[in-house]
């Protein structure tokens, strides 16, 4: 029989590779043709696009001898193709010279316009050029180019399967969109899914350690953020290095902002702009604050920005102020929005202005790092976040959750997605009980399929060889693209 897929992929970590080349041997019978964007060694080096700079990968470059074609004209010409800018450029400011020393060099909405055309136009052009019928994603597109790819593939009506790494160990999700993650049409298939134990909450999660919830002196400038403000100014504005006054003041400021900030929150370990101090000095202005524990409050924990969470999942509330505008809106008369900021996050999409939004919110009060976050949940009426796995959390705490994006657990029992005209009556009579989630997990599992498709689950599954797991994972995968097995997640009809 005559083979029907031809099949684009995104394979950039060693393990995906892996896979992916099993996938060539399990799949002679039914894969046609293979294109694989990744690295220098895969067929066409995958984000060409971030400083629009030829890099050649095994079969050329897609950007050599380009010329528009009209490709992307399925999207441009559709309903979708505002949103689909918009999260295109969310992700495309990962490289401007607020975010990255070698960074884009886009300077206006009219740069960042520009480019995300021409990528969709390159991107539409290759899945027709090559005869794609379907589109392979092993994690959420959240970059420039896997958006642009994944948004081109839609508007041409390919099939397209998104894998997600899930919270069951050595397990993942299956979708067809991001906007689907976490949506579940019941199925006869789930009657006889055995309930799980879940952990109790307030479990470290691995990638929060070395987070403090608890106060501590203050930090010192390091080395490390000497390091990084040099890199700085030897990338945007050398001659200021020369100005002996400048860079004396600077340092000081530096340093009394250090300082006011817990030991754990280094400023300035991952990066280092001068217009991110601003930032900082705001964090620092509440860090001796206490909540009010006995006000009725919701707690909203901010996400990590830019990322996959808001990025990707979030819709348009990818800007998070907007949520908390909309959260309080419904709030009761007396209700306040205790606000705490992500520990991870840096000056990166914080200016000025973010908190400016925020002040103008009355009901929100911005909380201390050393604000527990666990206490913060336990005592809330009710946690709201995008898509954050705070929102599991707070399940497991027996909260009610305003979900705002497409967070896996986005229909479990005790979550209300938002919608307009939703009210808060709706919110607080929706509080989850133990045994309905453990039902529900019961589910999610039954509904993941076996394998690591994300490099750090990988390594931390020590029993499971990377050549064990390709085997595992790739017979899934091409049972999914011939939609011989189920996928985790059932389509949803609109975005959030």
């Amino acid at each position: 029989m005559t083979s029907q897929i031809r099949l684009a992929v995104v394979a950039t970590a060693a393990q995906n590779v892996a896979i992916l080349d099993e996938l060539r041997t399990v799949g002679a019978d039914q894969i046609e043709h293979i294109v694989h964007l990744g690295g220098k060694d895969a067929d066409f080096k995958a984000n060409t696009f971030f400083r629009m700079r030829a890099i050649k990968g095994r079969r050329g470059d897609l950007m050599e001898n380009d010329q528009f074609t009209g490709a992307a004209r399925a999207l441009e010409t559709s309903p979708e193709m505002f949103s689909a800018q918009i999260e295109a450029i969310d992700n495309l400011t990962r490289g401007s010279d607020h975010m990255a020393f070698k960074h884009h060099g886009l300077q206006d909405v009219q740069d960042y316009q520009h480019v995300t055309h021409i990528a969709h136009d390159v991107m539409g052009r290759m899945l027709i050029e090559e005869g794609i019928t379907h589109v392979l994603f092993f994690d959420m597109p959240h970059m420039f180019y896997d958006t642009c790819l994944r948004q081109a593939a839609e508007a041409l009506k390919l099939k397209v399967l998104i894998l997600r790494q899930s919270f069951f160990p050595r397990q993942f999700f299956s979708m067809h969109s991001a906007y689907d993650q976490g949506h579940i049409a019941p199925r006869p298939s789930d009657d006889d899914a055995a309930s799980v134990d879940l952990p109790e909450v307030g479990e470290e999660l691995f990638y929060m350690k070395g987070i403090k919830q608890e106060r501590e002196a203050g930090g010192k400038l390091s080395l490390r953020g000497l390091g990084l403000m040099l890199a700085h100014f030897m990338v945007n504005d050398p001659l200021k290095l020369l100005n002996p006054v400048y860079m004396a003041r600077l340092i000081s400021r530096m340093r009394r902002i250090a300082a006011r900030l817990p030991k754990w929150r280094d400023p300035y370990f991952y990066f280092f702009h001068t217009d991110h101090l601003a930032y900082f000095e705001y964090l620092a202005e509440v860090e001796e604050s206490e909540p009010d524990l006995e006000q009725p409050f919701v707690y909203f924990p901010l996400q990590m920005q830019p990322e996959m969470t808001t990025s990707a999942l979030g819709g348009r509330f990818r800007d998070q102020v907007l949520a908390i505008e909309r959260l309080a809106e419904m709030l009761p008369e007396g209700h306040l929005i205790y606000v705490k900021e992500n520990p991870k996050q840096t000056g990166k999409l914080r200016s000025p202005l973010f908190f400016h939004r925020l002040n103008r919110i009355k009901q929100v009060r911005l909380m201390p790092s050393h604000a527990n976050s666990q206490e913060l949940m336990g005592r809330a009426v009710a946690t709201a976040n995008v898509s954050g796995t705070v929102g599991w959390e707070a399940l497991l705490a027996g909260k009610p959750v305003i979900s705002f994006g497409a967070g896996w657990w986005s229909d479990a029992p005790g979550v209300t997605r938002y919608r307009g005209g939703l009210s808060w009556e709706e919110v607080t009579q929706n509080a989850p009980t133990r045994k309905a989630l453990q039902r529900y997990a019961g589910v999610l599992q039954a509904r993941s399929h076996v394998g690591n498709v994300q490099r750090h689950f990988a390594r931390a599954d020590g029993d499971l060889s990377n050549e064990e797991n390709a085997k595992i994972v790739a017979k899934t995968v091409l049972a999914l693209l011939a939609g011989q097995e189920a996928l985790s997640f059932d389509a949803r009809e609109f975005t959030p």
